[in-house]
């Protein structure tokens, strides 16, 4: 035990984290977050807590209860035999081997659009030899992640059944991995991980690993478990505390793994480190959540994979009665995973801000109700309601006697995400105007997304999977976004932040700039709306004496059509490697204005766009991270030193 002190000390040391121990019950002040009855109060209609921790709560297990019900209940019993049959097939089996070394699961995309494959169980693994080593890696890791699940849930069946089979299988797969772990190269891409690829892997797969040593632990000789804490678990805690370097979604994961390590097998120093460290959870939030609840990531994908991780650390502090170490926290989780509604569209689509899937919701109605055990909402719960799961099984919802509204939207800055909101007359535009973190960042300051009705007629597309070609090479890149472009490209560097200028009170305008878009460059951005106009003004200079191509990019998923002179020949489009994926393209002359129509999935839209030195404007067919995978770009473009552009859209059919 003493030398894994001075080990995880050297982790700490390594990591660049040092910390104080504080008095017991001691909380750090979070900078710049409002106070814990500022935290409960926020969006107060649509939490459901109760007790000492409301409007959250802890999570609590049932397991008499849960017998009674499996027993009694068809559907239940139905849902039970069906887990147990799947689980005896998969013991049948061996599912491991330390010769297999865990890849990317990013990598496991189909090669020819770059969409991530999914992984079932019953996939062969690719074979071993060339060209197949990064999908061969990433099946090894899904497989890997299904494996260790199914620990958890044999370690469950037995809790529940009393059956040893599951007793025995769990702790075996324990001892694989505690016997295997070291033996297992380093892989230092991306942290610091042997069971995994990552070390955010590695904190995930941790968090399962240590539930099911929770359960199990009691039920076996004090030798083994000590094997599990000295050969897998101290050992991963210190690759995954000498990975903590940077205030990110993953360093969130990080802590929470750590701590859960350390409350299970009473280790001061791992507990310290998430608690009371430079990136320890405290810190990581009073750093991370802005005022007005937004992860600063400026991903709303992201913002709610960190409520997650502060989920699983929530729940597995309640059941080992430690949650009050964590009430702050828990407040602040709650709110995190709400805030996202204050900018949904309608349809409850959300936003598409920076690395993000496409087609998401707010409220993310999945998430609200897995988190429900220690952050309720009313919709959560009803969400919840229905479903058979290991939580609804030892936890039950509570029942909902009504559901609450959710918040109106309402026109103003969003400045947790860099961004303004206008709502009027129909109309919804999301502008953003920079990032405050590299991670997760993509080129698109000065972009925004416009939707009339439940009508979108701009829509950011997110990315695909990350070992895609296409989420480096254009999903990332400002022509995949709405943005002011100069000879081709957008903003540069980023991620960077640009200013909020003005907004109307009333939500009919608001204005932002960029003071250094480019090197050299200020973009300027003012979005209005009139009784039935949406009016964009961009204005860009060069500060060159030499002319360049000034441009505006759009992207919609509308049919684009024109009336206008198709250039025959001698157009091109902007060298840069984004522009590379543009296909059928028409060039029109457009000397100072042009004109076409969005067709919107059958609702139609005037698009007009003046502009003193605008001169040619491309439409083309692009990529699209959801199916049918394409989408029609816009491309405007000047030769100046500066200039103006000015873009109307109209609707042409009445609601």
């Amino acid at each position: 035990m003493r030398d894994f002190r001075l080990w995880s000390r050297l982790a700490l040391a390594l990591a660049g984290v040092f910390f104080n121990p504080m008095a017991v019950g001691e909380t750090p002040p979070l900078s710049g977050l409002p106070s814990n009855e500022e935290s409960k109060s926020a969006f107060a209609t649509l939490k459901a807590g109760e007790g000492g921790y409301a409007p959250a709560r802890a999570a609590r297990e049932y397991w008499d209860a849960a017998r009674r019900r499996v027993a009694q209940d068809p559907r239940w019993t139905a849902w039970l035999q069906e887990r147990t049959d799947w689980i005896d097939h998969w013991m049948t089996t061996p599912r491991e081997s330390a010769d297999w070394v865990a890849g990317w699961i990013h990598d496991y995309v189909d090669p020819n659009t770059g969409v991530l494959l999914h992984w079932t169980p019953d996939q062969p693994i690719p074979p071993d030899q060339p060209g197949h080593e990064k999908l061969r890696a990433a099946w090894i890791a899904h497989n890997r992640i299904y494996n260790i699940d199914r620990v958890l849930d044999a370690a469950r069946l037995f809790r529940l059944t009393g059956d040893t089979r599951y007793l025995d299988w769990a702790a075996s797969q324990l001892d694989f991995y505690a016997d295997a772990y070291r033996g297992f190269p380093l892989q230092t891409w991306n942290g610091r991980a042997q069971l995994m690829n990552q070390s955010l892997d590695e904190a995930t797969r941790a968090l399962v690993l240590i539930e099911a040593v929770r359960l199990l632990k009691p039920h076996v000789p004090a030798a083994r478990a000590d094997h599990w804490r000295e050969g897998l678990f101290l050992p991963l805690a210190a690759n995954v505390m000498a990975s903590s370097r940077e205030v990110h979604n993953i360093a969130v994961w990080h802590a929470a793994a750590v701590t859960l390590i350390g409350l299970e097998f009473e280790q001061p120093e791992l507990i310290g480190f998430g608690k009371h460290s430079a990136l320890g959870l405290p810190s990581l939030l009073a750093t991370g959540v802005s005022p007005d609840w937004f992860w600063y990531e400026h991903s709303l994908s992201y913002q709610e994979y960190t409520v997650q991780a502060l989920v699983e650390l929530l729940v597995g502090a309640s059941l080992r009665g430690r949650l009050a170490e964590f009430a702050r926290e828990l407040w602040i989780a709650q709110n995190l995973m709400i805030s996202p509604v204050t900018v949904r569209f309608a349809n409850e689509d959300a936003p598409t801000l920076n690395d993000s899937p496409p087609n998401r919701k707010a409220p993310n109605r999945k998430l609200w109700a897995a988190s429900r055990r220690v952050l309720p909402t009313w919709l959560g719960l009803d969400e919840a309601k229905g479903q058979l799961s290991w939580d609804t099984l030892l936890d039950p919802p509570k029942p909902v006697d009504s559901m609450p509204l959710l918040p109106e939207l309402a026109s103003g800055p969003v400045p947790g995400l860099d961004a303004v909101q206008l709502v009027k007359n129909g109309w919804h535009a999301l502008l953003r105007y920079g990032q405050k973190a590299r991670f997760h960042a993509q080129q698109e300051a000065l972009t925004y997304e416009l939707q009339y009705g439940d009508t979108w007629l701009l829509k950011d597309a997110g990315t695909v999977g990350y070992g895609s070609p296409l989420h480096k090479g254009y999903f990332s890149r400002a022509p995949a976004h709405n943005v002011p472009l100069v000879d081709g490209d957008g903003q540069n560097p980023w991620p960077s932040e640009g200013q909020l200028d003005e907004v109307a009170p009333d939500g009919s305008f608001a204005a932002v700039s960029h003071p250094s878009y480019r090197p050299g460059v200020t973009a300027t951005r003012r979005l209005a709306i009139g009784a039935g106009d949406f009016i964009d003004q961009v204005r860009v200079t060069t500060g060159s004496d030499t002319p360049h191509a000034i441009g505006v990019v759009m992207n919609t998923p509308c049919a684009v059509t024109s009336g206008s002179q198709a250039v025959a020949e001698g157009a091109s489009l902007p060298a840069a490697t984004a522009f590379g994926y543009w296909k059928d393209w028409t060039a029109y002359a457009a000397a100072g204005t042009w004109s076409g129509t969005l067709d919107c999935a059958g609702r139609r839209f005037a698009l007009a766009i003046a502009g003193a030195e605008l001169q040619r404007v491309f439409v083309g067919t692009v990529p699209d991270s959801a199916a049918p995978y394409t989408r029609r770009g816009i491309y405007l473009e000047a030769m100046a030193t500066e200039t103006q552009f000015y873009l109307v859209f109209r609707p042409l059919d009445s609601p």
